[in-house]
């Protein structure tokens, strides 16, 4: 692996950087690794982390979900559902933002499900998807060009550009923000949703909480530190939704590593307890397993 070593906090360029604990891919490889925390803007992110050229390989697995269409094990089957139940939701956060025009962008767009979804309901979509394996899967339901990096698109005007758990996994998130930035129509709407680490979930399983998901996710957000990336790049932080479903999701796959010789009925009941949990405490603070946040340019 081609590691990179951040010295600094790459939100806020401070240089009090100390470890955080440790993880381990549950998903590929089973390698540990080490997240750092900034003392100066409590960012925290996995360091070292693979580069661009190597990551690859820890998405190259059956198991990875986000490229996968297989519905074999328990969670293929819960993930499958909820994400086919999300799909309408997501589609009225964006058009209760952006009533007017038709052209989107999904980022880290996957297999296409939502491109899908949304070219049914009448909008011209594009996606970006860096696996060959899954653009090929996109391609083949028909939903538009799929770039292999943002890079790839020039001359191109969307109304609406999204991120779907996919902020976490891009090198350079600011700089890629700012590309984005430029996609963007004239008070187009951006929507980015990812995991929270100050969510009740996240506390309770603490290294074991499967939406830190190394290396994959190479940054791990609080709703301050999307504020700051949000405000340093240029964008107008309009809403903020839960996603309320995550924390039921995220606390069924922590339970298996967790708890691996354990039933998976008793597993699931607990996984249950304690999603349930994480959203009744976060009617307060907003802190749910899973934020979007809504910004026009």
């Amino acid at each position: 692996m081609q590691a990179l070593e951040l010295k600094e906090c790459p939100l806020c360029h401070g240089k009090n950087v100390t470890i955080r604990f440790s993880c381990e891919d549950h998903t590929t490889t089973h390698e540990e690794f080490q997240l750092s925390e900034c003392q100066d803007c409590t960012f925290i992110f996995t360091n070292p982390q693979p580069d661009e050229s190597s990551i690859g390989k820890y998405y190259d697995s059956p198991e990875y979900i986000s490229h996968s269409e297989s519905n074999k094990s328990l969670f293929d089957k819960v993930y499958t559902y909820l994400r086919e139940a999300a799909l309408k939701w997501k589609r009225g956060i964006i058009t209760s933002n952006q009533p007017i025009g038709k052209k989107l962008l999904d980022v880290g767009c996957g297999t296409g499900n939502f491109l899908q979804h949304m070219k049914m309901h009448g909008w011209e979509t594009t996606g970006v998807e860096p696996s060959e394996s899954a653009a090929s899967k996109a391609r083949a339901k028909k939903v538009g060009s799929i770039f292999q990096s943002i890079d790839q698109i020039a001359n191109q005007k969307y109304d609406v550009i999204t991120l779907w758990h996919v902020l976490e996994h891009l090198h350079e998130p600011k700089k890629k923000l700012q590309s984005l930035k430029g996609l963007l129509q004239e008070n187009g709407t951006i929507i980015i949703a990812v995991p929270n680490r100050e969510s009740f979930d996240a506390k309770y399983y603490k290294n074991y909480w499967a939406a830190y998901d190394v290396p994959r996710h190479l940054w791990h957000f609080s709703q301050e530190n999307i504020k700051s990336i949000l405000n340093e790049t240029g964008f107008s932080l309009t809403a903020t939704h839960p996603m309320k479903l995550d924390s039921f999701y995220v606390s069924l796959l922590s339970e298996s590593y967790k708890n691996k010789n354990r039933s998976k009925i008793l597993n699931a009941v607990n996984a249950l307890r304690i999603g349930l949990l994480s959203n009744f405490k976060a009617r307060k603070n907003k802190n749910y397993s899973s934020l979007i946040y809504v910004a026009n340019k």
